[in-house]
């Protein structure tokens, strides 16, 4: 009997080892293995639209303001819900921490040279120092079951569409990418 019992233990600690390695494995294919976009005309404000009305913002304020209102994206609409998804998700857990009111907001512009630029940004105060620096590596995360890999693979899909994506304004008042 406790010979059972000890192989028993000895394959659940096998089989919770392997879901774990196949799940890291997983995680490391979708960071290293980003399809080439299949670009496409997208209006900006649907695509932001249709992404925000996947997330269950509660008592968080949600704002959206695109200009000009008929901004079109040449891009993998695939991809850049993706990245709107992963950026106004970690928006709102973060607010969902914080004791501040809780606000959202996602505003894109026109830049001097025609560039679209989009800020996502929430209210919740400063990401830290230490993790700032961390935030686009791969499997970092300061979420207990996070993966990690959200930031990443936003940024490379970014990359792969020809921009960046970076954090721009860390402060009390805002924290925007």
């Amino acid at each position: 009997p406790q010979d059972e019992k000890n192989i028993q233990s000895g394959l659940q600690a096998i089989h919770s080892t392997s879901e774990r390695l196949l799940s890291f494995v997983d995680s490391f294919r979708s960071v290293t293995r980003i399809p080439t976009p299949q670009k496409s005309p997208v209006y900006l404000a649907e695509l932001v639209s249709q992404t925000a009305s996947l997330v269950e913002w509660g008592d968080i304020e949600f704002s959206t303001e695109v200009v000009p209102a008929d901004t079109m994206l040449y891009a993998d609409q695939t991809q850049m819900a993706q990245v709107l998804l992963n950026l106004m998700k970690n928006a709102q857990e973060a607010v969902l921490r914080s004791d501040a009111p809780r606000r959202v907001s996602i505003k894109s512009r026109l830049n001097s040279h025609e560039q679209i630029i989009i800020d996502v940004s929430n209210n919740c105060g400063p990401i830290a120092e230490d993790i700032v620096e961390n935030i686009f590596a791969p499997f970092f995360s300061t979420k207990r079951d996070g993966s990690g890999i959200g930031l990443a693979v936003s940024k490379q899909i970014i990359r792969l569409h020809g921009g960046t994506l970076r954090l721009v304004h860390n402060s009390e008042e805002k924290v925007t990418f």
